[in-house]
């Protein structure tokens, strides 16, 4: 009985991690814009190496990344190594880091930094927006998921008496939340907004996994164990250059 238990347990967390997975995908072109096979490219994931080669494509995919903020390096003999710095992953999707051009260099270990600029629409799937915990921290209204949602999603509007949203015209009783990966249908439950990773909201075209649902779709990612170690990590090194 105990065994089954803890096999049980390990099964059900096994399944929430998989819910928080994404990956990040581009290509890598020389500096006359040829595809540049065998490049590195590598990540960091809870201080890990998660890495790739392009192909003959000069394409790459990272996987399976938890949810959170990544920093891609691109390193090739005789250029300059690249650092893609503040790439956002969502779970369910990759995020695409576009087109990577690489400069010539000839000193060792010469590199340059570039940063990252997330689009909220995607062009492969423009049903569905996405926010992330780094874009909304700030934002006075995260505690309370109607106003969160209905100020910040184009499409979706606070019901008249202001406890549910309506989905270019669907009501609240055809909304469902996510939250992850558990499907709870009704008032949009409220989650602390330190714990989240991701909010997004899907208004129309929704993927096969939810074809039983008539209305809007809501999804809340927590934060995975990657993200909190990385959150940690980053603190420590603020507390450290303030020490000093």
């Amino acid at each position: 009985m105990r065994y089954t238990m803890l096999l049980l347990t390990a099964l059900l967390g096994a399944g929430a991690f998989g819910q928080n997975l994404g990956e990040i995908r581009g290509r890598v072109l020389d500096p006359d814009g040829n595809t540049l096979p065998s490049a590195n490219v590598y990540t960091k994931v809870a201080g890990e190496l998660v890495g790739a080669y392009t192909d003959l494509d000069g394409k790459f995919v990272l996987k399976p990344l938890p949810t959170g903020i990544y920093s891609v390096t691109v390193s090739f003999m005789g250029y300059k190594t690249q650092e893609l710095i503040g790439i956002e992953v969502t779970p369910d999707r990759h995020t695409p880091t576009g087109d990577i051009r690489m400069s010539v260099g000839n000193e060792l270990g010469e590199f340059e930094k570039i940063e990252y600029r997330r689009k909220l629409i995607t062009p492969d799937d423009p049903s569905r927006m996405t926010l992330l915990a780094s874009e909304f921290e700030d934002d006075p209204t995260r505690k309370n998921p109607i106003q969160f949602i209905s100020k910040n999603f184009a499409g979706v509007t606070a019901s008249p008496n202001g406890d549910g949203l309506y989905f270019r015209g669907a009501r609240t009783e055809n909304t469902v939340t996510f939250l992850d990966g558990v499907k709870i249908a009704g008032a949009v439950p409220s989650v602390p907004p330190s714990a989240i990773s991701s909010v997004s909201v899907y208004t129309g075209g929704l993927p096969a996994r939810y074809g039983d649902v008539t209305g809007g779709v809501i999804v809340i990612e927590t934060k995975s164990y990657a993200e909190v170690y990385e959150e940690r990590r980053r603190r420590a090194m603020a507390d450290e250059r303030q020490a000093q």
